[in-house]
């Protein structure tokens, strides 16, 4: 494997584990913000008109790798109900993350990224969601996670999702490492593992419980944190190694 010049992380499942989702009190949440809410326009109605959405809208993203954005999506929603907000659309879209997602940081996690940037590594999380940069570094930010990261790239600002090679080719040229210097780390073998190989990436795969056999296209298994910043400093040890012979 080829010495790591710089570093990309998958979000959930990786750098946090999305405890819970609770939509209904999202939603609640929302509706308290309107500035007028039909009659009609209950919560029961606009948890399934919610649901429609999800199927036909964002179903499309597993099925295309194409990413839509939240706030087209909560349109979708409160625009065919009637329902009106005075509130910008990237307020509403923060508040409605913070009264429905429950996260917690991998264990670990803080402290390797503490000791990857000691060594001067640069490092940026690419995300396959429908939220803003803005919310995913939020997220990371309250577990101490966010402070080493170049960038947060989130798929609902590029309209692509992971395992498109077209993400993953701009995250590294934001990065302004070469995407064969580059390791990705991600815990899902048909996006992170699959796009990163495609993009020419070491990729590596976060499997710290493992319910699947790896792909031919995983370079590197790591169990936790601690394991990737052992790999990364055997990979330069490694290489200094082999110039003093030379």
């Amino acid at each position: 494997m080829r010495v790591p010049r710089g570093l990309l992380f998958d979000y959930g499942g990786t750098l946090v584990e999305e405890v819970s989702v609770d939509l209904r009190a999202g939603n609640e949440w929302l509706l308290a913000q309107a500035v007028y809410r039909p009659p009609q326009a209950t919560l029961e109605r606009v948890l399934e008109r919610a649901n429609r959405v999800a199927r036909e809208a964002a179903g499309l993203r597993d099925r295309a790798y194409l990413e839509t954005a939240w706030p087209a999506l909560a349109r979708l929603i409160h625009d065919f109900l009637g329902i009106r907000f005075a509130v910008p659309m990237a307020e509403l879209e923060v508040g409605f993350w913070q009264a429905s997602v429950q996260a917690k940081p991998m264990p670990g996690a803080q402290a390797a990224l503490q000791q990857l940037h000691r060594s001067q590594m640069p490092m940026a999380v690419v995300s396959n969601t429908s939220f803003s940069e803005q919310v995913i570094r939020y997220e990371l930010g309250k577990h101490g996670l966010a402070e080493h990261l170049a960038f947060v790239m989130a798929s609902s600002d590029y309209a692509v999702r992971k395992p498109n090679v077209l993400l993953f080719e701009t995250a590294a040229a934001r990065l302004n490492v070469d995407t064969n210097d580059i390791w990705f780390m991600g815990d899902l073998l048909d996006t992170d593992i699959t796009g990163a190989k495609a993009a020419g990436m070491t990729a590596v795969w976060f499997a710290p419980n493992p319910m699947e056999d790896p792909s031919p296209a995983v370079d590197l298994t790591v169990a936790d944190w601690d394991g990737l910043v052992h790999h990364v400093k055997e990979s330069r040890v490694r290489v200094r190694g082999m110039s003093s012979r030379i």
